[in-house]
């Protein structure tokens, strides 16, 4: 049976992911596409094409700005669907009234989110900029006397439920890191994953190659100084091979053993 792309029982972080997918195979469509239009003799002069020329190139045209714009189109409604759910969950909070804070239901809290490590001393940093131990209590930085996680606030630890969707996340931000954490205390349950008061990491997960060259596998930690907008900079850690760590000094240098010490956590 062929599953669909799409169905109308995804979310719109579903959907978005979808999206991404596809977005990764336009250039084998375009390859394809313009292998097509060789065969149909859109680049040759000869006097009896398969297809007139013009036509050919006229698709070969449409193609190339159809395609883009139909993506272009579709994250924009994808977007606002993002919004709309959003403002739907926020209007729900109010319903989140208990008598008695032993009423409120319990679940277990085991998820998955990314991190990257920071600072000449390792530190695990999410990808808001949010720098926290392998256990940990939320703070909020917007409003400090909220107690996270607040309803009608963002604070909070955040994970996801599915580990796919962690791995998908891991996929287009490839300089972070998979970990797995259990989320305690005070906390809201959402459709993809979970906002808790408190969060331990129990495991950090490494690649299996390179950082860098992405064919060996890798071997050490090395740390590099990067330079972002507005004149902010910050020293990350990566995962390299033998051969793309060897030019780096001992003092930037950490085994995986060290890096595992350092953060306290098991890798």
């Amino acid at each position: 049976m062929i599953k669909p792309v799409f169905n109308k029982s995804m979310s719109s972080a579903q959907l978005k992911q979808r999206l991404i997918k596809l977005v990764r195979l336009y250039p084998l469509l375009a390859l394809a596409a313009l292998l097509v239009a060789f065969l149909l003799g859109g680049f040759s002069e000869r006097e009896n094409p398969l297809i007139a020329q013009s036509k050919v190139i006229t698709g070969l045209y449409l193609f190339i700005g159809l395609v883009p714009l139909s993506f272009i189109i579709a994250f924009i409604v994808v977007g606002n669907a993002s919004d709309k759910e959003f403002t739907r969950n926020k209007s729900n909070q109010s319903n989140l009234v208990y008598e008695d804070a032993f009423d409120l239901p319990t679940q277990v809290m085991h998820g998955y989110k990314l991190a990257i490590i920071t600072g000449r001393s390792p530190t695990l940093t999410g990808l808001t900029g949010d720098t926290y131990l392998s256990d940990s209590s939320a703070k909020c930085t917007i409003t400090p006397a909220h107690v996270p996680p607040v309803a009608g606030c963002e604070c909070g630890f955040y994970a996801y439920k599915d580990l796919t969707d962690a791995k998908f996340e891991l996929s287009i931000n490839p300089g972070a890191f998979l970990l797995d954490v259990d989320l305690y205390g005070l906390g809201f349950t959402y459709q993809r994953g979970y906002r808790a008061e408190t969060q331990v990491v129990n495991s950090l997960t490494i690649p299996k190659r390179c950082m860098r060259c992405r064919i060996l596998p890798p071997s050490v930690f090395v740390t590099t100084y990067r330079l972002g907008y507005d004149d902010i900079s910050w020293w990350q850690w990566q995962v390299r091979c033998v051969i793309c760590s060897s030019s780096f000094k001992d003092q930037d240098k950490l085994s995986i053993e060290q890096m595992s010490d350092k953060l306290s956590l098991k890798i």
